[in-house]
């Protein structure tokens, strides 16, 4: 654990002072190694360790003493020993719940970091998207304030009406707007990110990856593998030993014992006489009155349920896997189109409107019409990719195994 806590020490202070190489895997291997919530979690790993030590063991065993005494010095003293050992598998059941115990808090901290990942890859999702939204709102808000002022400057001369000179500055104001907008989205969403990677909110976060659209899809997976469902199953593993246990239960340990008597009395007519006695006993408790049936039909109950919660997650992890893989081939091919087809023809339509206007032979309005359709589309495309990565970023929650 503290090697742990050191490697991501350092990570964190290597990121820090090369702040331009964060992208989304270190990010998320940083928020492992140095996310408190995890550290603190882990901790019930020794929680679970300590009690497996201590599980599967006899009860200590017991000393008595007894002295009693009388009139001229008669009396007796007995010192005996007794052990109590299960008639049943006990001991062993407890070992083993105990071991189911300790795998089961390992796949709970799997999965708080199969969580972490998550929210840290949505954290890194969002600041990318208000960051790239930010860029295109500012390359947008350059060119139309440089057509603004130019327009501005042809207005007072006499060759443009003032009016499509306050509709391209009308149409600049509103993209600066816009652009401040992202940066606010932009500085809540570095603020959730660096609370998820323990840093202070001093700490600058440069992004390395953008929003680009990968190749080709990763090929379906199956969720089986997943935290979650590994506990689940170890929980009716648990709940059947812990119904042996309860079984096991009904009969309580048995006493075996060693004691020595030493007895002073008075036997007339010889007088005062010593004696010695060398003993066992024996304690069987009998399972009457507490015979451990209403634990066992509670085991019972219990293990039924866990067997339905079981199936019923594994349905539905089924259907998210299966979902949202489907959801993110759709999105990826929607956004494919609009980067491939969708985006070239509305800048060629810009291209050729503002060729047209140069020559005289479209208005004005036709180009801001063209040019606000650009704008449209532009956007469209960015909203298209960064609907792609959050259903990515969906389809690696609903199927990975681990915090990768």
């Amino acid at each position: 654990m503290k090697i742990l806590f050191i490697a991501g020490l350092l990570l964190l202070s290597f990121l820090s002072g090369y702040a331009a190489d964060w992208n989304e895997s270190l990010a998320v291997q940083a928020a492992l190694a140095n996310n408190r919530d995890l550290r603190a979690a882990r901790r019930t790993l020794d929680e679970a360790e300590a009690r497996l030590r201590g599980a599967g063991r006899l009860s200590n065993p017991e000393i008595e003493v007894v002295v009693a005494g009388g009139r001229d010095f008669e009396g007796r003293i007995e010192i005996g020993l007794t052990q109590y050992f299960p008639l049943t598998a006990r001991l062993r059941l407890e070992k083993s719940l105990s071991r189911l115990e300790l795998e089961a808090a390992r796949l709970e901290v799997e999965e708080r970091e199969r969580i972490i990942s998550s929210q840290v890859r949505t954290a890194f999702l969002s600041l990318a998207a208000a960051r790239e939204g930010q860029d295109l709102r500012r390359r947008q808000s350059d060119t139309a304030s440089t057509t603004a002022k130019s327009l501005t400057t042809q207005a007072r001369e006499g060759f443009v009406s003032s009016l499509d000179a306050t509709q391209a500055s009308l149409e600049a104001s509103q993209l600066r707007a816009d652009g401040e907008t992202s940066r606010a989205e932009a500085a809540e969403a570095a603020g959730k990110l660096a609370t998820l990677l323990g840093l202070p909110p001093s700490d600058p976060l440069p992004l390395k990856d953008n929003l680009s659209l990968p190749r080709s899809l990763p090929a379906a997976r199956s969720p089986d593998g997943r935290p979650d469902l590994r506990l689940a199953a170890i929980a009716i593993t648990a709940a059947e030993h812990d119904l042996g246990l309860a079984r096991a239960m009904r009969w309580q340990d048995i006493g075996i014992g060693l004691f020595v008597e030493g007895e002073r009395f008075r036997d007339e007519p010889e007088g005062i006489e010593n004696e010695a006695l060398l003993g066992m006993k024996l304690s069987l408790p009998l399972p009457v009155w507490q015979n451990g049936s209403a634990a066992v039909a509670e085991r019972e109950a219990t293990a039924a349920r866990r067997q339905l919660m079981l199936e019923a997650l594994q349905l539905a992890a089924a259907h998210q896997a299966n979902s949202s893989w489907q959801q993110m081939k759709i999105l990826f091919t929607a956004a494919r189109q609009m980067e491939d087809d969708v985006l070239p023809l509305a800048r060629k339509l810009l291209t050729d409107t503002q060729a047209s206007h140069d020559r005289g032979e479209t208005d004005l309005q036709s180009l801001f019409r063209a040019r606000q359709r650009f704008i449209e589309v532009e956007t469209t495309a960015l909203e298209a990719r960064i609907a792609f990565h959050r259903a990515r970023a969906a389809w690696i929650f609903a199927t990975s195994p681990s915090s990768n």
